[in-house]
């Protein structure tokens, strides 16, 4: 598929490149993003192809809950998808458990469609879905992260801050020690997440390089064919009309590597 029928712009990763102050102000923009996607054709479904009535499960990113992601949920019934919740509740916990909690959403998607369900992750979500799709393969058609911190997490340093302090307070409060998100994580979240995506699994990244939050040359897949660039914010990506675009031709056409498997190293210390 090429970029052009995409309307996306696709890049290389490389590892050497330098991190960038991110731009965190830029997210207040987020607005904008909401207000194109309702002036544009893609909103209605013009130009997007039809689903297949398959099931897609769209979750959601740090400290978010699914009732941000209610209007990408609404397009994909418009598009015609069976689109599922996450159920995972507040992106704030440890993200083993919160994958486990997804692979429970995927069981019912596949008992109710019978078929395996479409993940769509968006920021740390996505870093959940590939949890949750090496957990259960069989259970997975295809994922697509959008703005996910795939290869090594750089997040701007407030989110940082927002993450060591909940987690010091949910210590605090649980009086047991958290090491969720952190170098010494226990429960198994961060080697899991280390490991290989199966070869057979479609796999594609959505990503904006204004993004405020995770710097978007981590945002990518190590296969340059797989990564789709769109503008805006890191927030509006599940608002941006242009990821909508990209994301009805993906899900309609799921994407696969040409490239060797690569070992993805996220860390997930510093994960947004």
């Amino acid at each position: 598929m090429s970029a052009t029928a995409l309307h996306t712009t696709r890049r290389t990763f490389s590892p050497s490149t330098s991190i960038h102050a991110l731009p965190i102000w830029q997210e207040s923009l987020w607005p904008v993003d909401w207000l194109a996607l309702r002036m544009s054709p893609v909103y209605y479904g013009l130009g997007v192809p039809r689903g297949d009535g398959s099931a897609v499960i769209i979750v959601p990113g740090f400290l978010g809950t699914d009732a941000y992601l209610y209007e990408l949920y609404f397009w994909l019934t418009r598009i015609g998808y069976r689109p599922y919740m996450s159920g995972i509740g507040l992106n704030a916990e440890c993200p083993g458990r919160l994958a486990r909690r997804l692979v429970a959403t995927m069981e019912r998607a596949y008992r109710q469609t019978g078929r395996p369900a479409h993940i769509v992750g968006h920021s740390l979500g996505g870093i959940i879905g590939r949890r949750a799709c090496q957990m259960r393969p069989d259970l997975a058609g295809q994922l697509i992260c959008l703005g996910s911190p795939l290869q090594a997490v750089h997040a701007h340093p407030s989110v940082v801050a927002a993450a060591v302090v909940l987690h010091g307070t949910l210590s605090l409060l649980s009086g047991e020690r958290r090491h969720c998100l952190g170098g010494r994580c226990d429960c198994g979240f961060e080697r899991g997440a280390r490991r290989q995506l199966p070869r057979s699994l479609p796999h594609s990244a959505i990503y904006t390089r204004t993004d405020g939050v995770v710097d978007w040359h981590d945002s990518q897949e190590t296969d340059p064919i797989l990564n789709h660039e769109v503008g805006g914010t890191h927030i509006g990506l599940v608002y941006n009309p242009r990821a909508y675009r990209v994301l009805g031709q993906i899900l309609a056409r799921p994407e696969r590597s040409s490239a060797a498997p690569r070992r993805y190293a996220p860390e997930v210390a510093r994960a947004a």
